[in-house]
C-alpha cells in the first residue's frame, strides 16, 4: 500500500464546464401577469438600502461589479406552474395556498434577494455555477473568481 503525503496539495484552479438542458414548463411573460406588479413595489420599496447579499455576507463589495439586480432565490417565475406546492410549503410557511404563493413568489423577503450583476449572472453567478459551487462560496469569498 503505498504511503500518504502529509504535504498540502498547492493551491490551484481548475476550470470546469457544465451542460445539461433546463426544461421550463409553458408560462406568461411576467409583465402579463397580475401579481407581477407586486415585484416591481418591492423592488421600488427595496431598492434604497439594497446591498448585493454577497457584499453583505463578506462584509465587503471587493468581490461584486455591475448593478443590483434582484434574484428569484428558491423559484425562478419561469418555472412556477410546475412546482410542487406541498414541497414550497413545507419550506415556507407564508406559503398556504396557490394564491399566497403567486405572491410571496413576486414579493416575498425569502423569495427576492438582491445580488450584484456578477454574483447573479456572471461568472460567479447563481444562475452560472453549479449548486456545490454556490454553496461553497457562502464560506469562501474567493473560490469564485
Amino acid at each position: 500500500m503505498p504511503a500518504h503525503s502529509h504535504d498540502p496539495v498547492p493551491a490551484h484552479n481548475q476550470t470546469v464546464t457544465n451542460r445539461y438542458i433546463k426544461r421550463y414548463p409553458e408560462h406568461p411573460h411576467r409583465e402579463d401577469d397580475p401579481h407581477y406588479a407586486l415585484f416591481e413595489a418591492y423592488r421600488r420599496r427595496t431598492r434604497p438600502t439594497a446591498r448585493c447579499a454577497m457584499a453583505v455576507r463578506y462584509g465587503t463589495a471587493a468581490h461584486c461589479s455591475g448593478g443590483l439586480e434582484l434574484h428569484h432565490a428558491a423559484v425562478e417565475f419561469a418555472v412556477a406552474n410546475e412546482v410542487d406546492m406541498k414541497l414550497v410549503m413545507r419550506d415556507f410557511p407564508e406559503v398556504t395556498d396557490h394564491e399566497s404563493f403567486e405572491r410571496w413568489l413576486e414579493a416575498g423577503d425569502s423569495q427576492l434577494m438582491w445580488l450584484c450583476a456578477h454574483h447573479h449572472r456572471g461568472s460567479a453567478g447563481v444562475h452560472v455555477v453549479s449548486a456545490a459551487d454556490w454553496a461553497a462560496a457562502q464560506y469562501a469569498p474567493d473560490f469564485l473568481q
